[in-house]
């Protein structure tokens, strides 16, 4: 350590309170939408009696800096300390995250780093860029933590049928790696979506096991868990009858179906077939969460672990982030009309959202990358709706630069002033600056054309709007005679609401807690009946 302490050590200078601070927020506000580290072990590696001990310094290597420093870079920005004292919520973490970068580039290319320490490191730093804001550095350091995750052989790791005599020490390390690899799949889907680019991680390879919860790890309990199917017809239902209930476990199934669908959208080549046995899929397991995790569920009278209400809220975004996709781009008639995303923030708990996964913000902007027949029929309904959604990004905001980054370009489409976004900007969102290409299957382009529509949007958003039939798309395409992929499902699946029964209605309290708590008593009324 000492070689670089001059260069990029400034972190051991910061007290060792803050430091145990730092790790202890971490587990607390981090680890529940990033599960990376066994808590017991990490904290057996780094603490003594609950403090981090700066005397183990002079053991603690380029690799182990590099996997602190990311931590702490996410961790500080949910720290009230008077040591960050005048410095922004965003940016407590920035110097941690400079040091995490300096240790990065020490490391090199060796064997050593191979390890899944460095692959650690590697992902917590991936992700800290990315919440920062899209850039090249997270770009490519993603792409980094895929060739690291394929060179240990984190994708294949659970090909062979699990012994379930394992040992519990042997299986506890096993689920270390394997939310190693779903972290990197998400955070290289999470990076290719949003750039409408090819993913890195094959999926039609991966044999990994879906990770559980937490409190069986920590306690080194095993727990069966399957390998998820890359075919959506039997994706959708592949934890249906599995002892891993792990809410995290079902929103990774709700993410894999939605990059499907975004895969399919930009794709050239996809069949028919598959665009029906997707489209099936969806409609199935939206139906399956309506069942397991109602929104209704998620009641503000009830006490909620943060880490599980916030899952929920995430596969639920996800459905309709997904099903829009679907709608818009190959199967409108299929799926029906797409709820807009402020119904599911509408059940989501305030003092929660920062401690969510950031990355969900991205999912807020569905509504205006594929908008509604039904939500443009009622302007004012829409107007309302944006204005949810606006108060739910101002919230993450204020901890992540990528919830600024992305209020900010909620604003500008919605304003319709596309041409005035930077150019890199719509380089990392192209998802919501798309060719105008017309959708495959769809023979009115008003309707199921992919992509921002801002004259459209314009209209529904301005508050003086008296004429609604301006902002009314033509009628959707009669519905299609599709094959029966998933009988068992079909005749209630095709009629199934995007929004699911628990979205059609929410509960009045809710809606005036959640509102209360922003201001906006005022549509609780209005809006508990729509």
């Amino acid at each position: 350590m000492k070689e670089c302490d001059a260069g990029c050590g400034w972190w051991l200078i910061v007290p060792e309170s803050v430091l145990s601070e730092l790790i202890n927020l971490f587990f607390d506000k981090v680890q529940g939408w990033l599960p990376l580290f066994h808590r017991p072990r990490f904290c057996k590696t780094y603490l003594r009696n609950g403090i981090f001990d700066k005397g183990i310094s002079s053991r603690i290597t380029t690799i182990d800096s590099l996997l602190l420093c990311g931590m702490f870079a996410l961790a500080a920005r949910h720290s009230t300390n008077p040591w960050f004292r005048d410095i922004a919520a965003q940016d407590r973490g920035q110097r941690f995250a400079d040091d995490a970068l300096k240790y990065y580039e020490m490391s090199g290319v060796s064997e050593q780093t191979s390890a899944l320490q460095y692959l650690q490191g590697c992902i917590l730093l991936t992700f800290y860029l990315y919440t920062a804001g899209p850039s090249h550095r997270a770009w490519v350091l993603a792409g980094v933590c895929v060739r690291l995750a394929y060179e240990m052989n984190l994708c294949s790791m659970d090909e062979q049928e699990e012994d379930h005599s394992v040992d519990p020490s042997d299986w506890s390390y096993a689920e270390e790696r394997r939310r190693a690899f779903w972290l990197v799949w998400e955070v290289d889907t999470f990076g290719s979506v949003m750039s409408r680019r090819p993913s890195s991680v094959n999926r039609s390879m991966m044999a990994v096991r879906l990770p559980v919860a937490d409190a069986a790890w920590f306690a080194d309990t095993p727990v069966q868990s399957p390998v998820i199917d890359p075919r959506p017809s039997k994706a959708w239902g592949i934890l249906q009858e599995s002892p891993n209930e792990h809410e995290w476990a079902w929103y990774i199934v709700a993410h894999f179906l939605m990059t499907i669908a975004s895969e399919y959208a930009a794709s050239r080549h996809t069949t028919r077939h598959d665009e029906d046995e997707l489209a099936e899929s969806m409609a199935c397991f939206s139906l399956l969460i309506a069942q397991r995790f109602s929104l209704e569920s998620l009641g503000f009278s009830q006490p909620i672990d943060a880490a599980k209400h916030n899952w929920v809220i995430g596969m639920h975004l996800m459905l309709v982030c997904g099903r829009s996709t679907i709608r818009a781009s190959f199967a409108g008639q299929f799926l029906g009309l797409s709820r807009h995303p402020a119904r599911v923030c509408l059940q989501w708990q305030p003092e929660h959202i920062l401690l969510s996964h950031p990355f969900l913000a991205c999912c807020l902007l569905s509504d205006l990358a594929y908008p509604s027949e039904d939500a443009l029929k009622e302007p004012d309904t829409l107007a309302h709706n944006n204005e949810v959604v606006k108060l739910v990004l101002l919230q993450y905001a204020s901890v992540w630069k990528l919830g600024s980054v992305v209020a900010d370009l909620r604003a500008s489409l919605t304003r319709g002033d596309t041409p005035l976004v930077a150019a890199p900007i719509k380089k990392r969102f192209a998802l919501y600056f798309p060719s105008r290409v017309k959708s495959r299957r769809c023979q009115n382009s008003r309707v199921c054309q992919p992509g921002l529509l801002p004259e459209t949007t314009r209209l529904g958003m301005r508050e003086d709007i008296t004429n609604t039939e301006e902002t009314t798309f033509d009628r959707l395409l009669a519905p299609q005679e599709y094959p029966h992929q998933l009988p068992q499902f079909t005749e209630q699946t095709r009629s199934i609401e995007p929004g699911m029964t628990d979205l059609a209605s929410p509960p009045a309290g809710d809606v005036s807690n959640f509102l209360h708590f922003y201001g906006l008593n005022e549509w609780a009324l209005r809006s508990s009946a729509d």
